[in-house]
């Protein structure tokens, strides 16, 4: 495996997440509450339009894609071979974006953005313990662990076992 290679790419790839997210949540900052806990989506629901989602889901499905296919694309050209190095190669770097989305969308950013959220500014699930406790740790040291950084490395695996 190309460390080297891997924290570059990695820390690349969490750049472009975090950018991307973040210029979505700015365009359409109601249609972000429902990824919200569920105080803050049933207290801002009322607000949200249907298309705003939509669109929104039209901003991260594709950079979901492009990631996908820049990891396995970049572990090729990197010269990482075989189907488990590839695994790890995606693995640890889908984990560096999901470090970075932890760190900088759900510690630094809501409190940031609470003000942007009409329905629900006085919401008790925008206090930092409770963020955390009801969506950020569960996401990221469960979901993001054991479910979505294994599924991105399994297709890294596979794009990268094309080249």
């Amino acid at each position: 495996m190309n460390w080297p290679r891997i924290i570059v790419d990695g820390l690349a790839m969490s750049i472009l997440f975090n950018a991307v997210a973040c210029v979505g949540f700015l365009l359409w900052p109601q249609a972000y509450s429902v990824m919200f806990p569920r105080e803050i989506k049933e207290a801002a629901a009322p607000y949200v339009d249907r298309r705003d989602v939509r669109k929104m889901h039209l901003l991260l499905y594709p950079l979901y894609l492009v990631l996908v296919i820049w990891w396995g694309v970049s572990a090729g050209l990197a010269g990482v071979r075989g189907f488990w190095p590839l695994f790890w190669t995606g693995y640890v770097e889908m984990t560096m974006v999901s470090i970075s989305d932890f760190l900088i969308l759900d510690c630094w950013l809501p409190r940031k953005v609470r003000h942007m959220i009409r329905g629900a500014e006085r919401c008790k699930a925008w206090e930092r313990r409770a963020w955390l406790k009801s969506l950020a740790i569960p996401e990221h040291a469960l979901g993001w662990t054991f479910l979505v950084c294994p599924a991105a490395a399994l297709l890294v695996a596979g794009v990268g076992s094309l080249f």
